[in-house]
């Protein structure tokens, strides 16, 4: 047998290999320990010792009472979030801060978890409209706007008044309306008050931008303790729309309601959508599986599941007369009347416009003699001193103001006299 050729190359190879494998194996070992030594405590360090979300906790107190003059001042969530970002950034050795996860997640937990902040005046942005049928009060739905018409209540007028408004003096729904309608798109507005919708059924409308604020939450729980007896809630059908209305009247984080509030879906439903022969448009769903689950929850059938898998229909999908016709007929499905109050309320009114059209025709009689003891009254010569002494005094007033509180201490001087 003829022996194979040696590969001096090949041997010396194998031989430092055989030599160096114990010791490469050990090195990088030790490079992976090293590294993992590393990693552990880069994570110890900066993330698990201090997170952002614990970053954010440990100095928002603080950050508020500097938006906020130390409480003094209402402040709202970016300013909170500008105030606490540098040291947010600083404490987890970071670059960079979602605005949005502080304002909408970090900051709302926060307050959740700590009841002492119950009195911190936070002012979240406004996300849609609240409007009332006759007296052409319209609100904002933010925080600011919501809390002045929740703490406003109307005035009785003096019995006697030269005031020409008919109007029972109404803030809010008592004696005015005890239904809402709720839509989850702004822009309606012009089309419903081009038909009246308001008026013609005592109808409160409450529009938002997608999903609900905490404060169209607020003022629907509060109006359900007032005598609003249904929100009816008109929305797109589609995975959100469901949503909007699960989660409407649903206690969260953000708030927890005090007052049941009987909630109505009218639709956008399949039936609705197959009834009027309405367009659709295909969707691409992310986690459908989650997005199922989702629907059944909120109280979706087994063929609008079917069917929002792949397609949505929008509210626009309908003509003005359309949305019109189908919001009338919802309305009339679920009983919305025309709010005529008891009789108690009906006697008083009444009895105010009697006394209010009897002083109009005194005040008639007597407007020329009135007229010239005004024309004949005295103007100090001082006046526009006066003024601004008044401003000085109250620096929040106005020139009329002003003038308005000389003139009513001239004219009861004038009164003093002649007695």
């Amino acid at each position: 047998m003829t022996a194979k050729p040696l590969n001096i190359a090949s041997t010396i190879i194998g031989a430092v290999q055989n030599v160096t494998k114990e010791w490469a194996r050990q090195r990088k070992s030790e490079e992976r320990d090293r590294s993992r030594e590393r990693h552990r405590y880069d994570r110890l360090v900066r993330d698990d010792r201090i997170t952002i979300r614990d970053a954010a906790f440990s100095v928002m107190e603080e950050a508020y009472l500097k938006a906020s003059d130390n409480g003094r001042l209402p402040a709202r969530p970016r300013q909170i979030m500008y105030c606490a970002r540098p040291e947010i950034l600083a404490l987890t050795e970071k670059d960079y801060l979602d605005d949005r996860y502080f304002t909408q997640t970090l900051l709302p937990d926060y307050v959740n978890e700590h009841p002492a902040t119950d009195n911190w005046d936070i002012v979240w942005d406004a996300r849609g409209h609240f409007a009332e049928p006759h007296t052409s009060n319209e609100i904002a739905l933010g925080t600011l706007e919501v809390r002045d018409y929740l703490g406003l209540r109307a005035q009785s007028r003096d019995a006697v008044s030269v005031d020409k408004n008919v109007l029972y003096p109404t803030l809010g729904p008592e004696h005015r309306f005890n239904t809402v309608l709720f839509i989850e798109k702004e822009g309606f507005g012009p089309l419903f008050v081009a038909e009246h919708l308001a008026e013609r059924y005592d109808l409160a409308i409450m529009s938002t931008k997608g999903m609900s604020v905490t404060a169209s939450r607020m003022l629907l729980d509060r109006l359900a303790a007032r005598g609003v007896e249904r929100i009816l809630v008109l929305h797109d059908f589609d995975i959100s729309g469901f949503s909007i209305f699960g989660t409407l009247g649903v206690s969260g984080r953000r708030y927890r309601f005090a007052n049941r509030i009987r909630l109505i879906d009218i639709g956008l439903r399949l039936v609705d959508v197959e009834a009027i022969d309405l367009q659709s448009e295909p969707v691409a769903v992310s986690g459908w599986p989650k997005r199922m689950m989702t629907l059944r929850r909120h109280g979706a059938t087994a063929a609008e599941i079917a069917f929002l898998k792949d397609e949505r229909v929008e509210l626009n999908a309908m003509t003005s007369p359309e949305l019109i016709a189908f919001i009338e007929g919802k309305l009339k499905e679920h009983g919305v009347e025309k709010i005529v109050p008891q009789d108690a309320i009906i006697q008083a009114h009444a009895r105010h416009l009697f006394e209010s059209e009897f002083a109009d025709a005194a005040v008639a009689k007597l407007r020329p003699k009135i007229q010239k003891q005004a024309a004949a009254a005295e103007l100090p010569a001082d006046l526009r001193q006066q003024i601004e002494a008044g401003l000085v005094k109250v620096p929040t007033g106005a020139w009329d103001h002003a003038l308005a509180a000389i003139v009513a201490k001239l004219a009861s001087e004038a009164k003093k006299g002649k007695r």
